[in-house]
């Protein structure tokens, strides 16, 4: 394992528990033996000030440092004065583009137009995957310039885990400021993760080991692997040795609510009491945490008011917990489908991080933005959304409550967002209230121009979004405003534009491209601009979904294949992808495959009767017969009265050949008899007129007698259904074969039973077989038909025998009674 020769406080994970206390540097150390103390800093004074300026970063320093690399270029003076010069332009950009407060932004871009460092070389510079920086990032040179400084560092000092962690962070960094995924920075970040992941242990303590693993959890999250970012936080808790519980306790949610009802609670356990980690009073004590508004609502409660006191206790978790809870909650709610009852889910998580008096500030402003997007669907709660959202979009701005160093402390653990993401949070709010002006306005302050476009279409001035589109290109052109304009015109013509300003770069311009003919539904045409757009750039998730869709139209079942493949690795949880997939599948004459993802799709979509009749067809074919009749009962709970005879032959027909063929365990056999039997009991009961289920119920009844029982009632149904069945010879015949086959099966049944089958069900067997015989041969007799066929006629003589005997046998019977 290689040896990390850098301090760890160059992570600059800010924390209030190492301080520096007046002149005479008398350094405070907690308590707690695995935290960090100041008493282990190096005697580098540029890392001092780091964790002890007042500022991190000014302008005067970030020109000193820009013009020293100007001059240098990659050349570096020391590795500590590098890496300090990377983290004061890494903090920079953070600050102007992230955490806020922006009162040095002008004076930045002033400086930067001086030192003639054009944003728009660094723009280009900084495309990834054909994608381009979003309209509203600032300084983009400062983040261009830190990542040559850390490829420089990197490259002196290859094995230094600390700058591979900070390469994971400025992959992200860099992900936040593009407006769709880049393939291109996932293979970055994957690469970086798992040389990362290798290496925990190069991080001596328990908190930055737990920090390192919550931003691998977050980057996989932010590149939509649910999954992966789910296994880590699996990781991270068994590292911890802690437990994340939602438990289900009574108490009231409503004021006038009298009787207590179960309401979710989430308990945090830490099993380890003397690996505990530092807490949040310690960590955070300097933050001023922002608040949860006062709901004023008349009749909900600000907060749950559960039965027992203790449980109406905050319990007061670490900082790393809470950044921990952050991170699950993001994680399931986007593992979970979106509707209502998932944010209920989710609400206890939410709650426990709103009402933490300490804790880092980036958590508690990530909770309270989530907390809004939660309450934005509810009528009692919506107002304070978007009140709540309005003051964190204001927190950003504010320059006097809180440090860059306390906006930073386990920032990078807590979902750093851009600015302008906070702020289309607040466009959301308001279009769903009505208040569409409103957003417009901000929509045009932070060159929102799609939500521009939307902003205008619902006030009917779409006209007005192509003139304001117009006067931007004029400005400066890019490829997504000539998108934009074509979207608002109509022109196709724009998007060849778009594709040719990239320089053939771009794959939003040829995703836009097809969208033009996807919405007229000329697929052939637009599948080929999807490809092209695919090639540039996998990760587009509206794109892989619509190019799947396409293929499948035009049969292109290969491409299809690939399409779904693709979006279901980024999104695992929409069933009509999984659905799509298997169909696609299933043309390809891969059923054993199509079966397995047709089951994912039930894991996200457990209602919906076309994904489990699919599953149902497929299971059948593939002889999964456990899953065919799981999805045949599922398929009765969803739907009224529902049948399909051709399927529960096969099922029953199926199974008796398994059974017969299979020699691999009894037990297996005996389950699928059981299943079986149980099936069709549900069935005869639901459809007890159709004379086919009973049939069926007869074939995997056990002994003769049940099974003469069941062909009685299918008799009875078949001759009730069939009107007239006497005069049609092939009705007549069916229904003879099953006097016949009854006549057969009730006098098997004499020696032929079971131990709680006795003699009088026996006999009543008997007697219900010789009435079905005399009423079938009744019946024909009556028919006027001129001639019956030999083969009905000989038939009805065979019956006339049996009938014989059978009231011979029952006459016997009930003399000996």
């Amino acid at each position: 394992m290689p040896e990390e020769t850098l301090s760890a406080y160059y992570l600059c994970n800010f924390n209030d528990a190492v301080q520096l206390e007046g002149k005479s540097k008398k350094y405070f150390m907690p308590l707690y033996t695995n935290i960090m103390c100041l008493t282990d800093l190096p005697a580098d004074e540029r890392l001092r000030k780091l964790w002890t300026a007042e500022e991190l970063w000014t302008v005067e320093e970030v020109e000193t440092i820009v013009i020293r690399w100007q001059q240098q270029g990659k050349q570096l003076e020391t590795v500590e004065q590098t890496l300090n010069d990377f983290l004061q332009l890494t903090f920079a950009f953070v600050q102007n583009n992230f955490t806020g407060p922006f009162d040095k932004l002008a004076a930045c871009t002033e400086l930067l137009c001086s030192l003639q460092l054009e944003q728009s070389a660094a723009l280009e510079q900084l495309k990834e995957s054909g994608e381009e920086l979003n309209p509203n990032v600032k300084i983009a040179q400062l983040l261009l310039i830190a990542k040559q400084l850390l490829d420089a560092l990197i490259t002196a000092q290859p094995t230094s885990k600390l700058l591979s962690w900070w390469r994971l962070r400025l992959i992200c960094l860099h992900q936040h400021i593009l407006d769709d995924l880049a393939g291109s920075l996932y293979e970055q970040f994957k690469a970086a993760a798992a040389d990362l992941r290798a290496h925990l242990t190069t991080f001596d303590t328990l908190e930055l080991q737990g920090l390192l693993l919550l931003e691998l959890a977050n980057g996989y999250l932010q590149f939509h692997r649910s999954d992966l970012a789910c296994q880590v936080l699996d990781e991270l808790c068994t590292h911890l040795q802690v437990e994340l519980k939602v438990e289900g306790l009574l108490g009231l949610r409503t004021k006038f609510q009298q009787k207590a009802l179960p309401q979710l609670c989430l308990k945090v356990e830490q099993q380890a009491v003397e690996q505990r980690l530092p807490a949040a009073k310690l960590s955070n004590v300097n933050t001023k945490l922002p608040q949860l508004l006062l709901l004023e609502d008349d009749t909900r409660r600000e907060r749950i008011l559960f039965v027992e006191p203790q449980d109406n206790e905050v319990m007061t978790l670490p900082s790393v917990l809470q950044a921990l809870v952050l991170s699950k909650v993001k994680q399931l709610k986007r593992s979970q489908p979106k509707d209502r009852l998932a944010d209920e889910q989710l609400e206890p998580y939410t709650q426990t991080l709103l009402y933490q008096e300490h804790g880092p500030l980036q958590v508690r402003q990530a909770a309270l933005l989530l907390n809004c997007h939660q309450e934005s669907g509810q009528r009692r709660t919506v107002e304070r959304s978007w009140k709540q959202c309005e003051e964190c979009v204001k927190l950003l701005d504010n320059a006097s409550q809180h440090s860059l160093r306390s906006r930073l402390s386990f920032g990078f653990a807590a979902f750093l967002q851009p600015k302008w993401q906070v702020q289309l949070q607040l466009v959301e709010l308001l279009r769903s209230l009505g208040m569409t002006k409103s957003a417009l306005d901000i929509c045009l302050q932070i060159h929102a121009w799609q939500q521009v476009i939307e902003c205008y279409t619902s006030l009917e001035l779409r006209h007005k979004a192509a003139e304001i589109i117009r006067q931007e290109l004029e400005k400066s052109p890019t490829a997504l405003l000539y998108c934009l304009l074509g979207d608002a015109i109509d022109d196709a013509q724009c998007y060849e534009q778009a594709w040719q300003h990239s320089k053939q770069t771009s794959g939003k311009a040829q995703a836009y491209w097809g969208n033009f003919f996807y919405r007229s539904a000329n697929y052939a045409e637009a599948i080929g601009h999807y490809e092209t757009s695919l090639e540039i750039n996998s990760l587009q998730e509206t794109i892989l979904l619509r190019c799947g869709y396409c293929a499948i139209q035009l049969e292109r079942w290969e491409l299809a294949v690939k399409c779904y493949l693709a979006y279901t690795h980024l999104e695992p949880n929409g069933f009509e992808s999984w659905n799509n997939l298997a169909k696609a599948l299933i043309k390809l004459g891969d059923k054993q495959r199509a079966h397995r993802l047709l089951g994912e799709a039930l894991k996200c979509n457990y209602n919906n009767w076309k994904v489990w009749e699919n599953y149902m067809l497929v299971s059948v074919d593939t002889s999964h017969w456990e899953d065919a009749m799981r999805a045949y009962q599922r398929l009765g709970e969803l739907k009224q009265h529902y049948l399909d005879e051709e399927v529960l032959t096969r099922i029953v027909y199926g199974i008796a050949r398994q059974m017969q063929s299979d020699a691999s365990s009894e037990a297996a056999a005996n389950s699928l008899q059981r299943r079986i039997a149980q099936l069709l009991g549900q069935q005869c009961v639901q459809h007890g007129n159709e004379p086919m289920v009973w049939e069926l119920a007869a074939l995997v009844a056990v002994t003769p007698l049940k099974k003469a029982e069941r062909l009685v009632k299918s008799y009875r149904a078949y001759t009730a259904k069939e009107l007239a069945w006497e005069t049609k010879s092939a009705h007549a015949k069916k229904a003879l074969g099953l006097c016949l086959e009854v006549a057969e099966l009730s006098q098997a049944a004499i020696k032929e039973h079971s131990v709680d089958e006795s003699e009088v069900m026996i006999t009543s067997q008997l007697n219900s077989s010789r009435l079905a015989a005399t009423s079938c041969l009744n019946a024909l007799k009556r028919a006027s038909l001129v001639e019956v066929p030999k083969e009905q006629q000989a038939q009805m003589d065979e019956l006339e025998q049996q009938l014989a005997e059978l009231t011979k046998i029952v006459q016997q019977r009930m003399q000996r009674t």
